[in-house]
């Protein structure tokens, strides 16, 4: 038992000490200031967080609109683009053919006319509808009956 006793006064002294009360002073000041730099580090973290979501996130909506006003933009053209695609195409391929036609001929050792040149121009107008072809009115001449 006496031990006991030495020992709690033992620690009572310790704890009473004005270098342990400072100490502990100390210990608590710098666990406040590094949760309020810790608190402080998140905050900021989540602002720039927030900011580049909403950077990114106005340059996708613009980028989205963007590409829908192009395609919708392409949507009217679209057959004129077809059609002279087709055209340029066939054009080519004549082109094509004729040239090694005529390189098979001047092998073979045949004659070769002078070359037509027929140029296909592509134009950029919008394709417009053919306007609808009205037959004239057929006259059917009365019967007459003889007699």
């Amino acid at each position: 038992m006496e031990r006991i006793k030495a020992q709690a006064a033992k620690l009572g002294q310790l704890l009473s000490k004005p270098e342990t009360f400072a100490a502990y002073k100390n210990v608590v000041t710098l666990t406040w200031d590094i949760l309020k730099e810790t608190g402080l580090l998140l905050w900021l973290v989540i602002c720039l967080v927030l900011v580049v979501f909403e950077w990114f996130w106005k340059f996708s909506v613009g980028a989205g609109q963007g590409a829908r006003n192009w395609v919708n933009s392409l949507e009217g053209s679209s057959d004129q683009l077809a059609s002279e695609t087709g055209k340029a195409l066939l054009a080519a391929g004549k082109n094509s053919l004729d040239f090694t036609l005529t390189q098979a001929k001047s092998q073979l050792g045949f004659e070769i006319p002078e070359p037509k040149v027929e140029r296909v121009e592509v134009k950029s107008e919008p394709v417009k509808a053919a306007p609808p072809v009205v037959a004239p009115p057929t006259v059917v001449p009365p019967k007459v009956e003889q007699e």
